[in-house]
């Protein structure tokens, strides 16, 4: 990614958050601070996880059988995650961006959730409103467990009618979710997560602000985390490249300030990345903290020759000319490290 270009996005972040102030001025804006390091984190962050990938995968069997999911179940669950992300969002993020290459759709409404709740952290919203946009991530694509598995698996294009099955998945999923009283915040986040900035989007062509903000904020988070993603149908990109994309997007597809916010609040390097140095040493990015732009901290895992060290050793960027940077992004599975055993 463009160094110049990258830290310009990130720079503007300040001044275009002022726009969304009267959107939020009714709202009790809090500045959260970090108040643990990512390793332990992780472990808590880790617990919650899995215990919400279980509980939906019980929603998903309720859903599919025809019956009224236990939607309350979650919330003890996500309610444990919220407070993770509240404490350091680092973790969160490391977890939403590991890449399963099965079961695509229950793993990509986990990491929704996850970066849901994380951008309303960045947007400094209080614990109620976080919970309320996981929740969102989490149930905005239950209705695809309804459509057909081979439409779901198909590896080709689709053809028209076939985009227009797809699209029924909102339809689907409220009718799936009617009798679980969710509040109006997240039943709009459902109903107009695809619904774009500029007017182009499903199932009621709203634009600009007349689309709700949580379904607004969904937008942005399912559109990266479905470019990030192995699916059938595609091929995942980096997150470099897909931030670029996000960039581009930014006052057409997205508004401006919500790109420019997730952008803040995940990073150009997210925890849990592998970047290749200047020195040829291979490192994990691990800790990212608001504000850090191209300066992440780094556990440097493997030598200039791509052995394993025998002990790991942190490094912080200063981002000073002639001093050891990240050369590149590599894949989460270079040289054959697992990135869910790096911590």
């Amino acid at each position: 990614m463009n160094q110049t270009l990258s830290d310009h996005k990130i720079s503007q972040t300040g001044n275009t958050r002022q726009s969304l102030a009267s959107e939020l001025a009714t709202k009790a804006i809090t500045d959260y601070s970090i108040s643990t390091d990512l390793s332990s984190e992780l472990r808590v962050a880790t617990l919650a996880y899995y215990s919400i990938q279980q509980e939906f995968n019980r929603i998903g069997k309720t859903i599919k059988a025809g019956g009224i999911p236990r939607i309350d179940r979650v919330t003890p669950l996500l309610e444990a995650l919220v407070e993770s992300i509240i404490r350091n969002p680092a973790a969160g993020v490391w977890l939403a961006r590991l890449k399963s290459k099965s079961s695509y759709g229950h793993r990509h409404c986990i990491s929704c959730s996850i970066l849901c709740v994380v951008m309303g952290r960045q947007l400094g919203l209080g614990r109620d409103e976080m919970f309320h946009l996981g929740l969102a991530g989490l149930l905005m694509d239950v209705g695809k467990l309804l459509l057909p598995d081979g439409l779901l698996r198909k590896t080709g294009g689709l053809t028209d009618k076939e985009h227009q099955e797809t699209q029924t998945h909102i339809e689907l999923g409220l009718s799936a979710i009617k009798e679980s009283q969710l509040p109006t915040e997240v039943i709009n986040a459902i109903q107009y997560h695809h619904e774009r900035f500029d007017g182009t989007g499903y199932p009621a062509g709203l634009a600009g602000k007349g689309i709700p903000l949580y379904a607004r904020i969904a937008a942005v988070v399912d559109c990266y985390d479905a470019m990030t993603s192995p699916r059938y149908y595609a091929t995942p990109i980096p997150h470099s490249e897909a931030i670029m994309k996000m960039a581009g997007w930014r006052k057409t597809l997205f508004q401006k300030e919500l790109v420019d916010t997730f952008i803040q609040a995940i990073g150009l390097y997210p925890p849990g990345s592998l970047v290749e140095l200047t020195t040829g040493e291979v490192a994990v990015v691990s800790d990212f903290r608001p504000g850090m732009g191209r300066k992440p901290e780094l556990t440097v895992i493997l030598d200039a020759n791509k052995k394993r060290l025998s002990r790991k050793k942190v490094l912080v960027l200063s981002g000073q000319e002639g001093n050891v940077d990240i050369a590149k992004n590599l894949p989460p599975d270079a040289y054959d490290l697992d990135p869910e055993a790096l911590f």
